[in-house]
């Protein structure tokens, strides 16, 4: 797919974002963007520790990969002002939290079955310290269902440049993203794994790309 067909929105809110995302941070390390396929669906599986982190992830991945990217967000960012638009405008649909929210469920895999790429938070929920924490077992229902690769993305260096309670972003010295090598889960009919062991292997494979002090003991 090239950029251009990406949405012009998209574009533009694009070069915004990374405009202002490299004025809060003295470094920006993207690595593994050529793991990313140039065609065909995959699973993008991310930590997450700062409003940012979507940001970060949109106005890097898209641009560098010439793909148009679709993620899954909590509902209730989509109604804030500015940042609500500028996650409609790269793709963000909302997952209402708390609840087995079907409607989104279904709108993930039908993006997986027209060759797209997903990107999701198996966390379900911002980290308040910074580390990794457990994974929901969506993210492996949707691998396991879908059968696509899964990509673990890790993102570090976030959560300082905007603080969980913090009204204003700082400028920080480094933020890191890093993309890791393709996961898949195969299984004969009928014999699928446990949800719980392949949403701990995709935690575990994000965890390893994390520096030590983003993991938990």
């Amino acid at each position: 797919m090239t950029s251009e067909r990406i949405p012009l929105g998209m574009r533009l809110s694009e070069r915004f974002g990374r405009w202002a995302m490299q004025r809060l941070a003295g470094e920006i390390v993207v690595s593994g963007l050529d793991r990313i396929p140039a065609t065909g669906p995959v699973l993008l599986a991310s930590n997450h520790i700062s409003w940012v982190d979507p940001v970060l992830l949109a106005c890097w991945l898209t641009p560098a990969t010439g793909r148009p990217m679709t993620w899954m967000g909590k509902a209730e960012a989509l109604r804030w002002p500015l940042l609500g638009s500028f996650l409609r405008i790269n793709g963000v649909f909302g997952v209402r939290r708390g609840i087995a929210d079907l409607e989104a469920f279904r709108l993930a895999e039908s993006v997986l079955r027209n060759g797209q790429v997903l990107g999701i938070y198996p966390e379900g929920t911002r980290s308040r310290d910074g580390r990794i924490g457990e994974f929901r077992d969506g993210v492996a229902l949707l691998a396991l269902r879908s059968g696509v690769p899964v990509l673990p993305v890790a993102v570090s260096g976030t959560e300082r440049m905007w603080a969980p309670g913090a009204l204003l972003p700082r400028r920080v010295d480094q933020v890191r993203l890093t993309i890791g090598a393709p996961l898949r889960f195969t299984h004969p009919v009928g014999e699928r794994p446990e949800l719980a062991t392949v949403s701990g292997a995709i935690h575990d494979a994000v965890a390893a790309l994390l520096p030590a002090d983003y993991r938990r003991p």
